[in-house]
């Protein structure tokens, strides 16, 4: 590091902070959202009001006020002091106290007086923490208790000095409402001396702002505190990427690295984690040692235990009805395995028939009489086995009945689904929380079957299910029944989309077909991002729908590596709107100067988050039907229900012409373009490739450069998952004593931050 004599020589030193003390004599201006304020404030010795700048909670005119801060030179507005702290002085005489109350909304000097003379010296404590004592006071009546507690909880109470004080440490003053409502009267005391609670405690607060705090506090780099709350850190980001655990030495050299320091020092809190059992260490499969937060063991053995007590459990075998002669001696296996086994897994790639088995299934169920659930991770996926079942179908949500007012199920533990066969399509897609708690809700009486296809990319959250189900499933005489579907019947039909899909799974290039004719893959080359983008573009919104009739906005869809770049869905996003929407109603929501949202009539909207009182999920895509802009209001079809966005529930909602291949997971579109170039590198593998062609129903278009497409086709899963479930369930399957279902731990699959995995907003760089 640079010694910091050096990196000042030459210049002038900075200038001292200089404290000023006066009166408020007016607002000039005040953002609510960053809190930046311009004040004018007459200090005696000045001769004119003095302009002070920088960002504090609200401050009355008439306040007595200390800022401290540093003299510059506006070009428009003249000398100011910046100011990086404010103190708003705390009335010491009852006259004080009279003079504040009479800067709120509502309250004369004559109610002043009668506040005062009711509480005395206690009044400013009334109001903090016993507000609705002022209806005690003769005067003060319902509308004008609200404003008054209005202007205090924003100006004097506990939140606006929360706010103060993460203005101070140079952090988001919103998070202040957060804190306060996780830890109320203690809220600046966990500021102070824990700050690293409020990483695990609250939402919105990950590990560097916590650190953040603590580092302005002036706590040690290497304190126990901080190490611990790193270690764990590191593990929350590799679960952001999908792993359950982390190899022990990586894990230490990962926290070393990011945290800055021994790794002793590091090696010392792990062991303090694990003894107080926060941490635990197992070996893996592959002779590993792995570490593993203490919830990630709880839902991967919630996991193994109800699917080993389903395998396991004692069921009478139904009658296999004649099947027809087109199913192949696979799809005639599927069909028997349900009929013997309490857990199925059935996989094959498209166009091997999955559908079929599918259908023949339901109907020897309900030839047995046996109730059939039908469920998908995602909306899009639950409406396509919809279509292909022609039975209703629904997200796992959905089925387990999420609690609007509270994100949990009420289906679980103690309260599980009607018995019957539960079928899962799309179950590549399942991580391993939504099925810790869909698991919780079945019982011996219940058979399951899982369908998917194990070759696309896992799930975007922690674990990788399916896969460790069939792993576990391989060895000969596992009560599971383990259904590979390898015969392509598509193929025969001519699917072009299907050849290359299985061509790219045994990693050869793609194959076009011949130019001319309205065919269904075509491979356009492109090497710059600018051309690429240019080239995505004209096809999407006009030699697609002119060639093959379709709808530019419903019909295609362009799925994206990375968001980022001229080849990146935020750049596509913007150019297709402006192109769709031009001449539409517009909405802009903006806040705190800044434009957030830019929505128009008719723009393809993906729902980003779930939200159960609007009964909308991470993935659902829809369109804007209307707007009123003057409400910032916008109603979203979804599934053919208008959903009412207001404000900052904009937020939620993102433009979808085009989207991650990881969003698109089970979905299907008429017509895809999929833009690759060497830029997209870090993302470029064979199952992300296979997965967004294999999106496609009609048409596939790759457009970009070979080089690319070539290193996605070599590249074979090069980010392996750690987990722990396939030792676990194999464990299971083979204990004597295992049973349906002493699980311990429902508690942990029953929140909804469980479940959205994009909504993480913190990050320590590690790499």
């Amino acid at each position: 590091m640079l010694d910091p004599r050096m990196a000042t020589a030459g210049r002038d030193p900075p200038a001292a902070p200089e404290s000023l003390q006066g009166t408020v004599e007016r607002v000039v201006y005040h953002d609510e959202r960053t809190r930046y304020t311009v004040l004018r404030l007459r200090v005696p010795g000045h001769d004119t009001l003095v302009t002070a700048v920088g960002r504090t909670p609200g401050v009355e005119p008439g306040a007595e006020i200390t800022v401290t801060g540093t003299w510059d030179e506006h070009p428009t507005h003249g000398r100011q002091l910046s100011f990086a702290s404010a103190q708003v002085a705390v009335p010491t005489s009852r006259g004080g106290i009279e003079r504040r109350l009479m800067r709120y909304p509502g309250i004369k000097e004559v109610i002043a007086q009668r506040i005062v003379a009711r509480f005395g010296m206690d009044t400013l404590e009334v109001l903090d923490k016993q507000p609705n004592r002022l209806k005690e006071v003769p005067g003060i009546g319902k509308k004008t208790l609200e404003r008054i507690l209005e202007h205090h909880a924003t100006t004097h109470g506990p939140v606006a000095q929360l706010e103060a004080q993460l203005i101070e440490l140079e952090l988001p003053p919103h998070l202040a409402e957060s804190v306060y409502e996780r830890y109320g009267e203690e809220s600046l005391g966990m500021l102070h001396k824990q700050p690293y609670r409020l990483a695990r405690d609250v939402k919105g607060i990950g590990f560097v702002t916590a650190d953040r705090i603590a580092r302005g506090l002036g706590l040690a780099l290497d304190s126990a505190e901080r190490v611990e709350a790193g270690l764990l850190h590191v593990l929350e980001q590799a679960e952001g990427d999908g792993h359950c655990a982390v190899p022990i030495e990586g894990l230490v050299a990962r926290a070393t690295r990011a945290l800055g320091v021994d790794e002793a020092v590091v090696r010392t809190a792990g062991q303090q984690l694990v003894s107080t059992g926060e941490l635990v260490l197992e070996e893996g499969r592959g002779g590993e040692e792995l570490c593993f937060p203490a919830s990630m063991i709880a839902a991967e053995r919630d996991v193994a235990t109800v699917l080993a007590g389903l395998a396991r459990a004692p069921r009478e075998r139904w009658t296999v009805p004649t099947l027809p002669e087109h199913l192949g001696p696979g799809q005639r296996d599927a069909v028997r395995a349900v009929a013997d086994a309490g857990v199925v897994v059935l996989t094959g790639g498209p166009g091997t028939g999955k559908s079929t088995v599918v259908h023949e299934i339901l109907q020897m169920a309900r030839a047995q009489g046996v109730d059939v659930m039908l469920a998908a991770p995602t909306g899009r996926a639950a409406k396509r086995l919809e279509q292909t079942t022609t039975q209703s179908a629904s997200t796992v949500h959905r089925l387990l009945e999420v609690q609007p007012e509270t994100g949990r199920f009420v289906h679980g533990l103690g309260n599980p689904l009607p018995p019957g066969l539960l079928v899962v399509d799309e179950s590549s897609m399942l991580d391993i929380h939504l099925a810790q708690s869909l698991l919780l809700a079945l019982t011996p009486a219940h058979r399951l079957l899982l369908v998917g296809d194990a070759d696309q990319l896992p799930s975007v959250g922690p674990g990788n299910v399916l896969r460790d189900v069939m792993a576990a499933a391989e060895p000969p005489g596992s009560p599971i029944a383990l259904v590979r579907l390898t015969e392509v019947y598509r193929q025969e039909e001519g699917s072009s989309i299907v050849r290359n899909a299985h061509r790219i799974l045994a990693g050869e290039l793609p194959r076009a077909d011949p130019p001319g004719g309205a065919g269904q893959f075509y491979v356009v080359t492109a090497r710059d991002p600018e051309r690429v983008h240019e080239v995505v573009v004209r096809m999407a919104t006009e030699r697609i729908p002119e060639v093959y009739g379709l709808d530019s906005v419903d019909d295609v869809q362009v799925l994206c590596p990375m968001h980022k770049g001229r080849a990146g869905t935020e750049a596509f996003n913007e150019t297709l709107q402006a192109h769709h929407g031009a001449g539409r109603p517009v909405l802009e929501y903006r806040a705190g100067g800044r434009l957030l949202r830019r929505f128009a009539v008719g723009d393809r909207v993906m729902q980003t988050r779930n939200d159960y009182q609007k009964g909308v999920y991470n993935g659902d895509v829809g369109t804007v039907a209307t707007i009123e802009p003057e409400d910032d209001v916008a109603l979203v079809s979804i599934d053919g229900v208008r959903v009412r966005y207001e404000g900052k529930e904009l937020m939620a909602l993102k433009l979808a012409y085009a989207v991650s291949i990881h969003k698109s997971q089970g979905s299907e579109f008429p017509a895809v373009i999929i833009p690759l170039l060497p830029e997209h590198h870090v993302m470029l593998r064979r199952n992300l490739l296979y997965t967004a062609v294999t999106r496609a129903r009609s048409l596939c278009v790759l457009v970009g450069d070979p080089r690319a497409i070539g290193r996605a086709v070599r590249q074979v899963d090069a980010a392996r998952r750690h987990t722990g479930l396939a030792g676990r369930l194999e464990r299971a399957l083979r204990d004597p004593e295992a049973r349906a279902w002493s699980v311990p731990s429902p508690e942990d699959a029953l929140t909804d931050e469980d479940f959205d995995p994009f909504d993480g907003e913190d990050e320590l760089v590690l790499d």
